[in-house]
This record gives structure tokens, C-alpha cells and sequence, in this order.
């Protein structure tokens, strides 16, 4: 177990991850690829049910996300192969292949409401106290349209994609740029993300005290929607051992609520 952590020096800056952190990517994408399921008639050419096929996307895709994090593939690879990676993997012939349907879902998905639990106020909040900041490793593009059609536009001072600066998290460089371009030192703020390795590892790794949002995992169990302790026991290393580590939160609001109005 490692405590919550509240920070010890005056905070000026936030930073926040942006895909499950605030914005549910994960249901959000469901909604696109089911959309899309259906106005292509995937079940009718391959016998797929829509679970099935989400399911599969996701670890295709997944697994195109690691490998151009590592700068293996190229974003317009990424875009287009985790679909016709998936359609092989199904069965479909390539005659039956959507074309363009990468775009489709570029065009879809952004336009997507859904939010994770309590952002908005959770936003709110932090803007009292701190200014706050966007790190993600989205596309520029496809990440603006989000932060505008959601509502969370209006409270960032600040937003960095690893596409607009040719560089990514986990990389401490990524996160040394950021805080390079907003004046800011590390002991002088905070991140918080949903992913172990890009989100936790990264900002540990560059001196700054971090957070790991473990809502889509506390949806697994029943009356878990709290902040509080946590066992990282997934990771391939050890942020508890880490003085930058600050715990792991499953509730955003009363996390805000802690760093504005500590107890």
C-alpha cells in the first residue's frame, strides 16, 4: 500500500493526461466502432458480433498505440492498419474492406460526450488554485476537437501532443519540454494519468510528483469509487519506492477538492 500524497511544495501548474483521464476514450470509441459496425454490415460479412469486433480492434490497436509511442510506425500507419489488420483477423475479404474507414472514425469518435466520471467538476476546482495543462499523446487535430466538443477547452492554460512536438511520454524529454514552455519546475507541480507505463512511469521518471486515475479499473468492483490507497502491482517497476510517486486516485473530484481545500 502507498498513501495518497498531497504536495509539499506550492503548487502553480497541474497537468492532466487527457484519454480516460478526463475524456472516456475507451467508451467513447465503443460508441464509434459500433456505429461503424453497423453502417458497414460487419455481422452480415463475417459473422462477427459487435462485441467481437470491438474487442479485436482494441487489441490491435492497442498494440499499434505501444509500437508508435516507440516511434516503430508512422501516424498515417497507425490510423489505417488497425483496421485492416483487424478486417484480415476477421475474415473479411479485402474487396469488402471499408475504404477510408479510418477517417470515419476520426470523424465520429472526437464528437463522442462521454466524460470520465466528475471531470467538469473536477476542472472546476483545480482552476481556483492552479493553471492547468494538457499532456497526451493524441493527435493534435483529432485531441482539439475533443477538449472543444466536450467542455473541457475552457479551463486549460496549455496542451501538448506528442504530434506537435515530434516527441512522447514516457520520454522525460516530452515532459521537460512542458514544463520548459510553461516556466514552470517540476517540484512547482503535478500529472495525473490513467496509464501505468506512459503516464506514471513518465512523470516519475521527470521529478514530478504523479498520480495514477484508476477509474476504468475500479469499475471492475463494486464501492471502489474512491480516493485513496493502492497496490500498483502491474507495473514492470516499483512507484512506491518512488518519492515522486504521490498514490493512486479513483476519484477525481475529491482529489480536486484536496489539493484546492486540504484538510
Amino acid at each position: 500500500m502507498h498513501p495518497f500524497k498531497l504536495p509539499q511544495n506550492k503548487i502553480d501548474w497541474v497537468f492532466l493526461d487527457l484519454d480516460n483521464t478526463l475524456w472516456d476514450f475507451d467508451a467513447n470509441a465503443k460508441e464509434a466502432l459500433k456505429v461503424l459496425f453497423e453502417r458497414h454490415q460487419l455481422q452480415f460479412h463475417t459473422g462477427y458480433q459487435v462485441d467481437q469486433f470491438i474487442s479485436l480492434y482494441e487489441d490491435v490497436n492497442k498494440a499499434y498505440w505501444k509500437r508508435y509511442e516507440r516511434g516503430e510506425v508512422s501516424k498515417e500507419i497507425l490510423r489505417s492498419a488497425r483496421f485492416t489488420d483487424t478486417f484480415q483477423l476477421m475474415g473479411l475479404q479485402p474487396a469488402l474492406w471499408p475504404q477510408n474507414v479510418w477517417q470515419e472514425y476520426l470523424d465520429i469518435c472526437p464528437l463522442m460526450p462521454l466524460l470520465t466520471p466528475h471531470a467538469l467538476e473536477a476542472l472546476s476546482k483545480l482552476s481556483q488554485k492552479f493553471r492547468l495543462g494538457i499532456l497526451t499523446n493524441g493527435f493534435e487535430e483529432t485531441q482539439a476537437i475533443k477538449l472543444k466538443e466536450s467542455g473541457i477547452l475552457p479551463f486549460i492554460d496549455f496542451v501538448q501532443s506528442s504530434e506537435s512536438v515530434g516527441d512522447a511520454k514516457p520520454n522525460k524529454s516530452f515532459f521537460d519540454l512542458a514544463l520548459s514552455r510553461v516556466n514552470v519546475l517540476n517540484i512547482n507541480c503535478l500529472y495525473i494519468g490513467d496509464n501505468l507505463e506512459t503516464d506514471v512511469l513518465g512523470g516519475v521518471n521527470s521529478g514530478i510528483l504523479t498520480y495514477h486515475y484508476r477509474y476504468l479499473e475500479s469499475n471492475n468492483h463494486v464501492g471502489s469509487m474512491h480516493m485513496g490507497n493502492c497496490f500498483c502491482s502491474t507495473l514492470k517497476f516499483d512507484p512506491t519506492s518512488s518519492e515522486f510517486f504521490g498514490g493512486c486516485v479513483e476519484n477525481l473530484l475529491d482529489w480536486a477538492t484536496l489539493l484546492v481545500e486540504p484538510q
